[in-house]
């Protein structure tokens, strides 16, 4: 027969069960971060309430104005996409102690003011593509096209955000060889230094470097360019957690974790398939 459990054995397992159940321990942070991730999730689904307004209450019609309110309805998507990036990045890095919500309402108001280019890039592409299946829906050939341009526009909007979202490097390096993440703003490639931060660190001058909407698109295109099967990652875990959505009983519940789910995917795929952006960036905050 097995010996029965000695004081300081029910002392070490007691003292392992405190760990795990204390308000600062593995159990609490894990709940914390799935409550972050529901929170950017929701954030994000809080954006497309005027496409889900207008598919519940237009939908798809080959009339003009149907064809330019729902361009319309997609324009918060280009910064709620950054926002979500900007908010999956700091969950990944933080976990726990993300501010999720706040990150990504102070990003979107700054993919507002940022990226209004892309947004109304967006725009054009959607009216472009309704008008096509409006007049020529009946080709198969259409469709086909349609679909392509439609799949090629949101890998370019997704590498349009991944590169406004990407953190860059200070260029300095401190006494303890670990370099910073500077501040960032959408549609720059490379960013102003951190301030100082104490005389340990040796810096060279700041430097900003504003891009164009140009070079914003041409660095994005280069990327997926030079590594398409990360862009085909993107479009693989967007259509895996629509079709996740669409399970009974359980597809509303993945649904409100969705969009931080696959936030986070993209920059691990990003981050896993090293994704090639400019010199000064990196994926990992």
């Amino acid at each position: 027969m097995s010996a029965a459990p000695t004081t300081s054995q029910r002392g070490g397992v007691a003292s392992r069960v405190r760990t795990l159940l204390a308000l600062d321990g593995p159990l609490a942070a894990t709940v914390l971060t799935v409550f972050r991730s529901f929170v950017l999730s929701v954030s994000f689904i809080g954006c497309l309430v005027p496409v889900l307004a207008f598919t519940a209450l237009v939908g798809w019609q080959a009339t003009h104005l149907a064809v330019w309110l729902g361009a319309a309805a997609l324009l918060p998507l280009v910064p709620a996409t950054y926002a979500l990036l900007r908010g999956a990045r700091s969950l990944l890095a933080e976990r726990g102690d993300a501010p999720a919500g706040r990150e990504f309402w102070t990003s979107f108001a700054r993919g507002c003011r940022d990226l209004w280019w892309a947004a109304l890039g967006l725009g054009v592409v959607v009216v472009v593509l309704q008008y096509d299946l409006a007049l020529f829906g009946g080709a198969d050939a259409v469709v086909l096209l349609a679909a392509v341009a439609a799949a090629l526009a949101v890998v370019l909007l997704i590498g349009v955000c991944v590169v406004a979202a990407a953190p860059t490097v200070n260029a300095g390096v401190s006494s303890a060889g670990a370099r910073a993440p500077s501040a960032q703003r959408p549609g720059v490639v490379g960013f102003r230094s951190l301030s100082e931060r104490g005389t340990s660190e040796t810096k060279r001058p700041d430097r900003t470097i504003d891009a164009s909407a140009i070079d914003t698109v041409t660095a994005a295109a280069k990327a997926i360019a030079r590594r398409p099967h990360i862009a085909l990652s993107w479009l693989l875990l967007i259509g895996l957690g629509l079709a996740a959505t669409a399970l009974p009983l359980i597809g509303p519940a993945i649904a409100l974790f969705l969009p931080a789910t696959v936030g986070a995917g993209i920059h691990i795929c990003n981050d896993a398939l090293r994704l090639p952006l400019n010199d000064e960036t990196r994926q990992t905050p």
